[in-house]
Formats: structure tokens, C-alpha cells, sequence
């Protein structure tokens, strides 16, 4: 059946490809036709052409994808300045701290001195009862399961407090 069809077609083609003819009308048109008209001229048509397709080359399996990197959180500390002189009688103070390109909540850890003073979900920490004199902070910022994701570098400041012997 195959066969029958494929004869047919090769069979029917020749007959599809018939002649054109060109026929300039009194207007000055060009009309073209299947059919030899009074005046008409045969047309001579060329080869069809035929341009072959490259095959596209794969690219996926060229180029490994990895996904975008995320750019790491960075903490930038708003709050002492750097060697801050802070005068405060009861040692109250506050501490900022803000976080850049961070993916999910974390948080953030307050070292005073070396030691863990604090921990919490917001970068703002109220700290009461300071003693004077120069103290040295830093800030981790950690992810939910305690991994370290960034961290400040040690910053000094200074409270200053009135003498205890001045008062009267």
C-alpha cells in the first residue's frame, strides 16, 4: 500500500509542474498565468533552491548549569561609631546593627569583651548596666540552625560616666 502511494505521487508531480506564462496587460500590469493567452510569453523558471539545515548542536550537555550564586549576607554596624565616646550615669546604651542580602531570617548574636551577651531575631540591642571605660563589640549573623553566615569586625567604644566621688 505504501509502494501504491509513493508510485502515485512520483506519477502525479510532473503534472502539478506545468508551464507559466507572463502576460503584460494595456494598463502596463504584469499579470502571470497558467493558461497561453493572445501576447503571452513563456516564462523560463530557475531551480528551486534549496539551502540544507545544520543540524544544532547541543548546547545543554556543553555547558554544565549551575545555579546564579547568592551573594552572601554582610552586616554593616550603624551604631556606636567607631572609638565612640558614649556618656551615659546608669551605662545604658544601644547597639545597630544591619543586615544585607540575607535570604531568610536569622540571628544575631551581641559579643561584648569576648563574651555572649546576647542573642536575637532584630539587630537593635538595648543594653543596661554598662560599666565605663573601653569596651570591644562584634555581631555574628547566623541562620536558623546556627551556621555563622556573616560577621562584624570588633569595634571599640568608650562610656564615660560621672565619678562616684563627686556625688554629694
Amino acid at each position: 500500500m505504501k509502494r501504491l502511494i509513493l508510485l502515485f505521487s512520483l506519477c502525479i508531480t510532473p503534472a502539478l509542474a506545468q508551464q507559466v506564462y507572463k502576460v503584460v496587460n494595456q494598463d502596463g500590469s504584469v499579470t502571470y498565468t497558467d493558461q497561453p493567452l493572445p501576447g503571452a510569453e513563456p516564462v523560463q523558471l530557475g531551480p528551486i533552491n534549496n539551502v540544507a539545515m545544520a543540524t544544532p548542536k547541543s548546547t545543554s550537555a556543553a555547558i554544565p548549569r549551575t545555579p546564579p550564586a547568592q551573594p552572601t549576607p554582610q552586616l554593616e554596624i550603624l551604631s556606636p561609631a567607631e572609638e565612640a565616646t558614649l556618656r551615659n550615669n546608669a551605662g545604658n546604651m544601644q547597639i545597630a546593627v544591619k543586615v544585607s542580602h540575607a535570604k531568610a531570617k536569622g540571628r544575631f548574636a551581641l559579643y561584648l569583651d569576648g563574651e555572649l551577651i546576647k542573642e536575637q531575631l532584630t539587630g537593635v540591642f538595648h543594653l543596661e548596666g554598662i560599666n565605663r571605660g573601653a569596651h570591644t563589640f562584634y555581631i555574628e549573623y547566623a541562620d536558623n540552625k546556627g551556621k555563622t553566615l556573616a560577621s562584624t569586625p570588633p569595634r571599640t567604644f568608650y562610656l564615660h560616666q560621672a565619678s562616684r566621688l563627686i556625688n554629694p
